[in-house]
């Protein structure tokens, strides 16, 4: 009957390591695609497509001037827009979050009730209050404006995430500090941020990753070209190509790479960051 049973474990993990690799080939195959096609010679997407690339080229990468604009250019502002919104949310978050959990007011609930309806609320709903306040402040056509409405999706989420592990850390930690002579900043920045980096790090990256891919609020608030991100120049290209795939594709490579780049080097800190925010208090 012990025989039995391990043959029967073993067998159960068998199975799931099967239907495991099976779903990780499904996610993975879109991206395989993506790629693949886009490294095709020109047409042999409709010629019979085979698995494999016949041969390759890369003369899909070779995008002319868009408008006037350069591919160079629409890279430039989509890690301006990024970059500058996640460093941005991340500055006002972390202590947000380190104030949140370490400071009890009556004030606490109803501050994480709106961060977490404002982490809910579809983009949409909050374009035409952003629109008329940056028309007032007289920013629209301008960088600050998209950094600005993507920092409003970066920061609710990175809140919520860094609470957690402000949270858990032991108020031991804190008393230890304020008796070896360290105010309440030096605590913040010399034993509270060491011990959360796995925290920031999933706040940086899915912050990073929300920001580079937006489209909503640069579409609205971006008419002029050379400020466009090239996730609006993907989008315009949809329509104006038509069944150039190849070319397509080689736009979704260039938007989707770096992203997985990062998504790569930092998934560990990604998972466990998104596992404390559901497990802990």
């Amino acid at each position: 009957m012990k025989k039995h049973k391990r043959m029967t474990d073993k067998q159960k993990s068998i199975l799931l390591s099967v239907i495991g690799i099976v779903i990780t080939m499904a996610f993975l195959f879109p991206i395989y695609w993506m790629i693949t096609t886009a490294i095709r010679q020109p047409g042999e997407t409709f010629m019979n497509p085979t698995f494999f690339p016949r041969s390759f080229s890369l003369e899909a990468f070779k995008i002319e001037a868009h408008n006037g604009v350069s591919l160079y250019t629409y890279m430039k502002n989509s890690v301006i827009i990024a970059f500058s919104a996640t460093v941005l949310g991340i500055v006002l978050s972390v202590p947000a979050s380190y104030g949140l959990a370490r400071f009890k007011t009556r004030f606490v609930a109803i501050l994480l009730f709106i961060f977490l309806v404002a982490q809910m609320l579809p983009s949409s709903l909050i374009l035409t209050p952003l629109f008329m306040t940056f028309k007032k402040l007289g920013i629209l056509n301008n960088y600050l404006s998209a950094i600005l409405s993507d920092a409003t999706l970066t920061i609710p989420f990175s809140v919520i995430v860094l609470r957690t592990y402000f949270k858990d850390i032991p108020k031991e930690l804190d008393e230890a500090a304020t008796i070896d002579g360290c105010n309440a900043w030096q605590t913040f920045l010399k034993v509270m941020l060491p011990i959360c980096k796995p925290g920031v790090a999933t706040a940086v990256s899915m912050s990073l990753f929300m920001a580079w891919g937006d489209m909503v609020f640069s579409l609205t608030f971006l008419t002029k070209e050379e400020l466009k991100p090239i996730s609006l120049i993907l989008y315009k290209a949809m329509g104006e190509l038509g069944v150039r795939w190849e070319i397509l594709m080689a736009y979704a490579t260039l938007i989707v790479l770096p992203i997985l780049i990062i998504f790569i080097f930092m998934q560990k800190y990604i998972v466990s960051g998104m596992t404390a925010g559901s497990v802990k208090g």
